[in-house]
């Protein structure tokens, strides 16, 4: 099953790429090299069909996705960013965990989300502690640069991502006091994992880290990372 939700995640990476690119394409008036990236967003699309049928999924989980890959207009292609990729991650998340039985003793790789459990945990598992803990800071910006489509880093992404004025994810509600003080607490944890925690790591070869430090890191990545993932659009 984890061969079986990498492959899917594989898959939802290319389509979310490629959607991004194709409806730049279209907004640039480029309708032919649209249609040329649609090509290939639908061999992808088929592939992660038959993914979902090989493992007798409903395929009705996977909603408007197909249609929106096949008709490939303006509106399909924001579909497809905004909601399309999400629901269908989030099913296959929940597959990939009712898959692991409830007595299985698999330790604390049970807490990670996804996202680091791909990126860090085979790091981890080898010994490579400070490859683990960067990558699984690196993989929770990735994610947060994916679902806003920013090109940006560290705390100008944090910023413009969480920002109180114009957020582009929001964590709770901005509507109450409760909901902007999350909203303000976690930019400021998301700025100071970037600062603290990655920085420190990708600029330097020496750390202190053991079994256990590394495992509190990737547990604390995964908090972050489901935060994102969780999080709405305006």
């Amino acid at each position: 099953m984890l061969e079986w939700f990498l492959a899917v995640n594989s898959l939802l990476r290319e389509l979310r790429k490629k959607a991004a690119d194709a409806l730049a394409r279209i907004e640039a008036k480029d309708v032919a090299a649209a249609k040329l990236v649609n090509g290939y967003m639908k061999t992808d699309y088929q592939a992660l069909y038959r993914l979902w049928q090989d493992q007798g999924f409903e395929t009705a989980e996977m909603g408007n996705l197909g249609r929106h890959v096949h008709f490939g207009d303006e509106q399909d292609y924001r579909d497809i960013l905004e909601r399309d990729l999400l629901a269908v991650e989030s099913h296959a998340e929940k597959h990939a965990r009712e898959a692991v039985p409830a007595t299985a003793k698999v330790g604390f790789e049970d807490l990670l989300h996804p996202v680091i459990y791909e990126h860090a945990f085979q790091h981890y598992i080898n010994g490579h502690y400070r490859e683990a803990v960067l990558n699984a800071i690196v993989a929770v910006f990735d994610l947060m640069r994916s679902r806003t489509g920013l090109d940006l880093d560290g705390s100008s992404l944090v910023g413009e991502t969480f920002s109180l004025d114009k957020a582009r994810l929001i964590l709770s509600e901005l509507e109450t006091e409760s909901g902007r003080n999350d909203q303000k607490g976690f930019m400021q944890i998301f700025s100071g994992a970037y600062l603290g925690i990655r920085n420190p790591k990708a600029h330097s070869l020496a750390h202190d880290l053991d079994q256990i430090k590394a495992a509190q890191y990737l547990v604390f990545a995964s908090l972050l990372a489901r935060r994102v993932y969780e999080a709405r659009q305006p």
